[in-house]
């Protein structure tokens, strides 16, 4: 016997759905959100043009954090940096609800493939907000409590089993991370995010692209790997951010050659963003 109750339920719930989808694709559309996607974009893609200037210091014997925190914490002490700061956490939260409402575009041949287009949407915009959220924190005057304080939270982090469990987690999502972002660099999947191009233009945006995505999966395997071995060693001296995965890459044979590419990558991958800026597909 067929549940008709069970019908009605269903119909509202499809047009719960769509009533959902179609106010996404209308904040997707408002020009303030897209011009809001615009600056996050070269507000994202100056975090990483200075993070890859550090670590080509790092390379060549200067100093300096080559992660996001050193390069906002770069900004905050230039002229005019914490108006800089403010307007950039707000483009990248702006940028955050663009990414994440195109999720509502998404089309795929099965709904597997949809399921992961929109997750991969929706990371993305989790992504950008986490920086956003930096960003604030750096605006407001946020700093790390010093080297001894960071050492003993590493210390405490691998002295317990939930901290090791939960550096395993961070290391394998941060190398899964880094091989998709080879693996996007390499089959130049990032096409999908920019409109049409053509001639010397295409040929310069697509080089950034595929450069910047291949260093950037570098940098982040690396950090992934070390955050994944001082969990299975309990070792501190692994645990870290991009800074420690790029500062481990001289410690390698031909270490400041590779660590000199990979730098020049991140500020690749920066100029990609703001080529990406300029030529917003949607």
């Amino acid at each position: 016997m067929t549940d008709l109750s069970a019908e009605p339920a269903a119909d509202r719930a499809d047009e719960a759905r769509e009533r959902v989808k179609q106010a996404a694709q209308r904040a997707h559309r408002n020009r303030s959100v897209r011009a809001s996607a615009r600056l996050g974009l070269l507000a994202n893609g100056l975090v990483h043009a200075l993070i890859g200037g550090t670590a080509l210091g790092v390379a060549n014997g200067g100093t300096g954090e080559a992660d996001q925190l050193g390069a906002l914490t770069a900004i905050s002490t230039g002229p005019g940096g914490i108006v800089v700061l403010w307007l950039s956490t707000i483009a990248l939260w702006g940028l955050a609800l663009w990414q994440g409402t195109n999720a509502a575009f998404s089309v795929a041949p099965n709904r597997r493939v949809l399921v992961f287009r929109r997750s991969l949407n929706v990371g993305k915009a989790l992504g950008f907000a986490l920086l956003g959220l930096v960003t604030f924190a750096v605006a407001l005057g946020a700093r790390t409590g010093g080297s001894e304080v960071v050492r003993e939270a590493d210390a405490a982090i691998v002295e317990s089993p939930v901290g090791l469990f939960l550096l395993l987690v961070v290391g394998t999502t941060v190398g899964i991370i880094g091989g998709g972002l080879v693996w996007r660099g390499v089959r130049r999947n990032f096409r999908e995010e920019l409109r049409y191009l053509w001639g010397p233009t295409k040929i310069v945006v697509l080089t950034l692209g595929v450069f910047g995505h291949v260093a950037k999966g570098v940098a982040f395997l690396v950090t992934g790997a070390l955050l994944v071995a001082a969990a299975v060693f309990a070792d501190s001296r692994w645990v870290g951010g991009l800074d420690a995965g790029l500062r481990y890459l001289l410690t390698l044979q031909s270490g400041p050659v590779l660590l000199n590419v990979v730098a020049a990558g991140l500020i690749a991958f920066g100029l990609y963003l703001v080529a990406r800026a300029a030529f917003l597909r949607h």
